[in-house]
């Protein structure tokens, strides 16, 4: 039988992620444990399937850590999920640095959030954070505006979005190609204590954090211990000395924390150079509006052309058309089976 089959649907009866996922990294075998817990096999597997049939009708995907779509870099981190819940396009060919911060950020925060998601991911860094109120969403949105690609890590299930005035951001996310991802299965409420865990995979999936305002109990300095266990690079923007908002950023400063004043220094750090533009590459090129949308859809890693046509309020023929415009304008390959990706020079 189906080894993500047993393993979801045992996920799903348990309803404890920690201890599920200690039973695998101690590589138990799924039936001994289904047979000592007195499961049903048949239970187990029809728990599994009624999950993926949601999946489907939710349009999100299921991915079992065994599987080649699954995050390289989360597979190797401690109590690695077993699952991730998807909605949007997981890319694995960029390199990611998460953004973080409070709630309730000062205007400075809120800039200073803004500028360095905004042009990280102009010059093609991914953006990760948690999706929540402040910090969070605003580091999602500079992502966005930047044209670039961010992923939303959920304390609840895929298919609610929390808080409930992200439901554009949410939408946005997914339409401009980027990802909303859980390993909280479907109708999974968010609870307080689902927020330490989402963390580690935050930092799992990025290079480095970068702290942006946090108080000194701040949930965002239990993201940064995970960051620190998985090997991540830790920055912090230094605050002003009288706001409580920077005792956070401050203490992971004295305990050796990397201090960054601008998202460049970051580059630099890990050697990343910027990605040329298009009007780099093809100063001559002109390129309509409509050519914009679809390129801001593409990366070097190749798409399936219908996941295109969902994404565009665009008859398929249309699309279709753009595609032949931009791949004779050399900006696009399309490769056999229906797959395209931006062209790189």
């Amino acid at each position: 039988m189906d080894d993500k089959l047993f393993w979801l649907g045992f996920y799903l009866k348990e309803r404890n992620i920690f201890k599920v996922i200690k039973y695998f990294e101690e590589g138990i075998n799924i039936k001994e444990i289904l047979k000592f817990k007195n499961y049903s096999e048949d239970e187990i597997i029809t728990l599994a399937e009624e999950e993926l049939d949601k999946a489907k009708k939710q349009e999100a995907k299921i991915l079992f850590i065994k599987e080649k779509e699954f995050p390289e870099k989360l597979k190797t981190i401690s109590y690695a999920p077993l699952f991730l819940y998807v909605k949007g396009n997981l890319w694995q060919d960029k390199n990611f640095i998460a953004i973080i911060g409070s709630r309730k950020p000062t205007p400075y925060g809120k800039e200073v959030a803004y500028k360095f998601s905004k042009n990280l991911a102009e010059k093609g860094i991914g953006i990760v954070s948690g999706f929540a109120r402040g910090i969070d969403s605003i580091s999602h949105k500079g992502a966005l505006d930047g044209n670039g690609y961010t992923i939303g890590v959920l304390g609840c299930g895929v298919d609610i979005i929390y808080p409930s005035e992200n439901r554009e951001l949410f939408e946005r996310i997914i339409k401009n190609g980027g990802a909303v991802i859980s390993e909280f299965p479907f109708n999974i409420r968010p609870r307080k204590e689902n927020f330490p865990m989402r963390n580690r995979i935050i930092s799992g999936l990025s290079e480095g954090i970068v702290v942006i305002e946090a108080g000194k109990k701040s949930g965002t300095l239990i993201t940064a211990k995970w960051a620190l266990n998985q090997g991540r690079e830790v920055f912090a923007i230094p605050g002003s000395i009288f706001s409580s908002l920077s005792e956070g950023t401050h203490y992971l400063i004295k305990q050796g924390a990397n201090i960054v004043t601008s998202p460049e220094e970051i580059l630099d750090y890990f050697g990343w150079k910027k990605e040329n533009t298009l009007s780099d590459k093809h100063p001559e090129i002109e390129i309509t509006d409509d050519e914009k949308e679809i390129l801001s859809l593409l990366s070097p890693y190749p798409q399936h052309i219908e996941e295109i046509f969902t994404k565009v309020n665009k008859p398929p023929f249309e699309v279709l058309s753009i595609l032949t415009e931009l791949e004779l304008k050399g900006l696009i390959e399309n490769l056999p089976g229906k797959y395209v990706k931006l062209k790189t020079i």
